[in-house]
């Protein structure tokens, strides 16, 4: 896939590069994790105890994984050892990440299967530029049709948001990214936020691989000041706050290649 966003250059196109990690064998289950999952699911409206998910639930489920950093980029999708974690078919795991390559999320390698894709550097840079580019359209959008009820969605979100980071949880940085979604939710249109689900998916591996240096509260801070703007309908302003948002963010990464986390993945996902 090849994602061109508006205003881009002809020749921009987020790439991929193949993982350098094998799969590692499974261990242990984690007590702690599988309660984290329990508390994931149930954020999302997503349940996956019952037996033979849907691919639908099992792609929120991977995409949840990676958000919350419990799944790092180069780490293997054994289609086998996912079919029996969730009691399915293995055309259907197959299905799913099929799906999730199709957004540049998984990378398959012949003869050794899927692997969550690895960005370089110069993906981190395309990726937060186009990013950057479009939410700053949709920002402008958000505060030309936005309703005293979005406001309230968005102010909600918020205190969510500073709760979860003052008890530290470890989903807060899904939660964090769910701001952008609404945002585009609010700018009502569907191709944007198509779009932007991708390019925010992209960036969550990009912070997997490049550590950060700040934590999100700074970045709390600016999605304060971006609802502000958009309550007060200054598009300008809210479109330059977004600019510093991810500049901000951008400053905050290490772009060097910095050490991988292993995680074993497959009982956490069984949930």
């Amino acid at each position: 896939m090849c994602l061109k966003p508006p205003g881009a250059s002809s020749g921009m196109c987020l790439k991929i590069a193949l993982p350098a990690e094998l799969a590692h064998a499974l261990r242990e289950p984690d007590r702690n994790v599988a309660a984290r999952v329990d508390m994931s699911s149930e954020d999302n409206g997503v349940r996956l105890r019952g037996k033979h998910p849907t691919e639908d639930l099992i792609y929120e489920r991977l995409v949840d994984a990676i958000i919350d950093k419990h799944l790092r980029a180069g780490e293997h999708l054994n289609e086998v050892k996912l079919a029996e974690a969730y009691d399915v078919p293995r055309s259907r795991v197959r299905r799913v990440l099929e799906r999730l390559r199709d957004e540049d999320v998984v990378v398959f390698q012949l003869n050794r299967g899927a692997f969550v894709s690895r960005p370089t550097i110069e993906d981190a840079h395309h990726v937060y530029e186009a990013r950057r580019e479009l939410e700053c359209i949709v920002v402008r959008l958000a505060c030309q049709r936005a309703t005293a009820a979005d406001i309230e969605r968005l102010r909600q979100h918020l205190r969510h948001e500073r709760e979860m980071f003052d008890r530290q949880d470890p989903s807060v940085n899904r939660v964090a990214a769910h701001f952008h979604h609404l945002i585009a939710e609010i700018a009502r249109n569907p191709v944007f936020e198509k779009m932007l689900a991708v390019l925010i998916r992209r960036g969550v591996l990009i912070q997997s691989v490049y550590e950060q240096k700040t934590g999100i509260l700074c970045l709390t801070h600016e999605h304060e000041r971006v609802v502000d703007f958009i309550e007060a309908n200054r598009p300008d302003d809210a479109a330059h706050e977004m600019t510093h948002h991810f500049e901000h963010i951008v400053s905050s990464l290490n772009l060097s290649e910095a050490r991988r986390q292993e995680a074993d993945i497959y009982e956490f996902l069984r949930g």
